[in-house]
């Protein structure tokens, strides 16, 4: 199967600072663009702001976070049981992708942009209707077009992505209870991949700012990119989380059976019986494994999740307090 460098990655420039010269100049140039088409029917503008910079965003951050994703694998090559090819195809996998999978996100986007418009307005024929017979209908169904076409593209590589993780987790991963930091780059995986789709979903009140907030033209982009969410942040994980877990309740039992064969007939030991030597770091032990966590975070990737969830709540309150105070000031 031929792996070619996904279309996405190739939009950003290949310069220092490129990722952030490229959101740049794709606001620069999708926001006229965007804005402009809207004049000629302000009653029914597209959202030209959140068009711009959903688009000018995403593209970026998902190149970051695919280099990410390449750091993270390189940090776990020592524990992963891969030789030189299988660890290459899988360097391969993060940023590449087969022509059929790339068509397939084309299609499939756009298949799910003129539904989110034949559902905004009613139906195809309308939505149709409006795309050809008016500049405004078509610059706003060419914005959804592009955001479920790209966003699509996006989710679906950050779902591929997640998945070989997982597969590396469960089938290719040396893991050790006693030694779970090794096993950290797979939380980092799983947080920033989450961070792209949080992003995105902050930027939605912007379609209430620009043309009042309307449930029905943001809630099936928001439905779709939660769920989204919640599988990318899970799958990378679970596998380690699964193979600890086991390990740990294994670890306990052994534990458990030679704490009672130290143990007198009564459940107890005296103090003077040479078996409380051998009691003492058997306790000791069990209470470190009761206490080794399961799931691969440390504090700092616990915190940094939960920065990243309380994003898109403030950005959604603090558009409500604006459009309220619009509303009190007008």
């Amino acid at each position: 199967m031929v792996i070619r460098k996904i279309w996405l990655l190739r939009l950003v420039l290949p310069l220092r600072y490129g990722r952030l010269l490229t959101g740049l100049l794709l606001l620069s140039l999708l926001f006229p663009f965007f804005h402009l088409g809207g004049t000629h029917d302000a009653a029914h503008k597209p959202p030209a702001l959140f068009f711009s910079l959903i688009l000018a965003y995403i593209i970026p951050v998902f190149s970051f976070i695919t280099n990410k994703a390449q750091e993270s694998l390189q940090a776990l090559r020592a524990i992963l049981d891969l030789d030189e090819e299988g660890y290459e195809n899988a360097q391969a996998q993060l940023y590449g992708a087969s022509p059929v999978f790339s068509v397939g996100c084309l299609l499939i986007g756009a298949i799910a942009g003129f539904a989110h418009m034949s559902f905004v307005r009613g139906s195809i024929k309308v939505a149709f209707d409006t795309m050809f017979t008016s500049i405004t209908g078509f610059i706003t169904t060419l914005g959804v077009l592009a955001v479920w076409i790209i966003m699509y593209t996006v989710i679906s590589m950050l779902i591929k992505q997640a998945r070989l993780f997982a597969r590396l987790g469960k089938h290719n991963t040396r893991v050790s209870l006693l030694d779970a930091y090794n096993l950290l780059p797979f939380a980092r995986v799983s947080i920033n991949s989450s961070l792209a789709i949080i992003g995105a979903l902050s930027l939605f009140p912007l379609i209430g700012m620009e043309n009042g907030l309307n449930l029905t033209k943001s809630l099936p982009g928001a439905i779709a990119i939660l769920v989204p969410l919640m599988i990318i942040f899970i799958i990378p994980i679970w596998p380690i989380h699964r193979r600890l877990a086991r390990l740990k309740e294994q670890e306990l039992t052994v534990l458990n059976k030679r704490i009672a064969a130290s143990l007198n007939a009564d459940g107890g030991v005296d103090i003077e019986d040479e078996k409380l030597d051998t009691l003492l770091p058997l306790l000791n032990y069990r209470r470190e494994i009761t206490q080794i966590s399961t799931w691969p975070f440390d504090f700092g990737n616990i915190t940094r999740l939960a920065l990243y969830l309380i994003i898109p709540p403030l950005t959604w309150i603090g558009a409500a307090l604006i459009e309220n105070l619009l509303d009190a000031l007008l």
